[in-house]
């Protein structure tokens, strides 16, 4: 690599940007934004270059071009009966405090529930968003309560599991 006195570089492991103040044999002479020296072995020196921002997509526009053009393949989990549990889509207002949230929501996991019971379907998927939320976690108190039921990760959305596939055993789960 040739370098040049008043190139800026970053550093292997190290983080901001230097600039090359003078050139030894095998080292580098270099200060930080801060004006301090540091010495290191050119191996450990790379040049920075500037990137173009207007090339590189927003996730959010990779996304929406995605779920336009592509619709989701069909597949068994996605044929399962399914209830989609976020506030917009159970309708509750938008001033109901979060806990008042939680419990609709939890009312209608239970009544969900007990609909698929009485249908005789014995699997479906709850939406409950991705994450380790307070949701899932209390979906899954109210499943390890009740004998007769199981819940599984279900792959939903882009690989992040927001999806849990809820089975029952029929003759040993208790509606709600």
């Amino acid at each position: 690599m040739s370098w040049f006195v008043g190139q800026q570089v970053s550093v292997l492991r190290e983080s901001g940007i230097f600039t090359i103040k003078e050139i030894l044999k095998t080292q580098l002479v270099l200060t930080d934004e801060f004006g301090f020296s540091y010495t290191y072995t050119q191996d450990l020196v790379v040049a920075r270059q500037a990137i173009d921002v207007q090339k590189i997509k927003n996730k959010d526009q990779i996304t929406s071009v995605r779920t336009q053009h592509q619709k989701p393949p069909i597949t068994k989990e996605n044929t399962l009966p399914s209830i989609d549990l976020h506030a917009e889509e159970l309708g509750l207002p938008a001033q109901l405090s979060a806990h008042d949230v939680l419990l609709a929501q939890l009312a209608a996991f239970r009544q969900f529930c007990n609909q698929q019971a009485r249908s005789r379907h014995v699997k479906f998927l709850v939406i409950h968003g991705a994450g380790e939320g307070r949701l899932k976690q209390e979906i899954k108190l109210l499943v390890l309560s009740r004998s007769g039921m199981s819940m599984h990760d279900a792959q939903w959305s882009n690989g992040a599991v927001g999806t849990s596939r809820i089975e029952l055993i029929l003759n040993a789960f208790e509606l709600f």
